[in-house]
């Protein structure tokens, strides 16, 4: 298995701990994307200070506004390729995910009678929407999916194909 992977199993009880994908270069160009894009939105919001018409206002409070959705997107991403992990937890009769980001995250518990099926996530989308959701700063590319009645839930992030069926064949062990 990948050394971002562990499995510990323990009395019938299973712990999967996936550390997010870090790539060294990758991360600096991310840092220095990071800074020169707060830059120029600093720039723009120093601007609005100034004596400009209010079309010439409104232009930068909507450039400003996706300026903060994308500094937001690439520092969450930035942050989880250096300090996140999911964690799959079964225990008894239940099945926990957590995603986290230091030591914040985000816990969400299943019972084993409500989860349909435990396979390979398949995205569906375009080959556009697929190349930008796998780029490095976008933390979208699952590869493994809890089936329910009427939902899924992604998980396994940035998984290689073979670590993806492992942890497959471990969780439908234990389910």
């Amino acid at each position: 298995m990948n050394n971002r992977i562990k499995i510990d199993k323990n009395d019938g009880k299973l712990q999967i701990v996936i550390k997010a994908f870090l790539d060294e270069k990758k991360q600096q160009i991310l840092l220095v994307w990071i800074l020169l894009f707060s830059l120029c939105g600093i720039a723009i919001i120093a601007q609005l200070f100034e004596e400009y018409n209010t079309e010439t206002k409104l232009f930068f409070g909507v450039y400003i506004a996706f300026w903060i959705f994308f500094e937001f997107k690439v520092i969450y991403a930035y942050r989880w390729r250096k300090y996140g992990e999911e964690k799959i937890i079964i225990d008894q009769d239940q099945l926990i995910l957590i995603k986290k980001i230091g030591k914040r995250g985000v816990t969400q518990q299943f019972k084993f009678e409500e989860i349909t099926k435990i396979d390979f996530f398949k995205d569906e989308s375009g080959a556009f929407a697929k190349s930008m959701n796998t780029s490095y700063w976008n933390i979208n590319k699952y590869n493994i999916v809890l089936k329910f009645e009427d939902s899924i839930v992604p998980f396994g992030i940035d998984l290689e194909n073979k670590d993806a069926k492992n942890i497959i064949h471990e969780l439908r062990k234990l389910k």
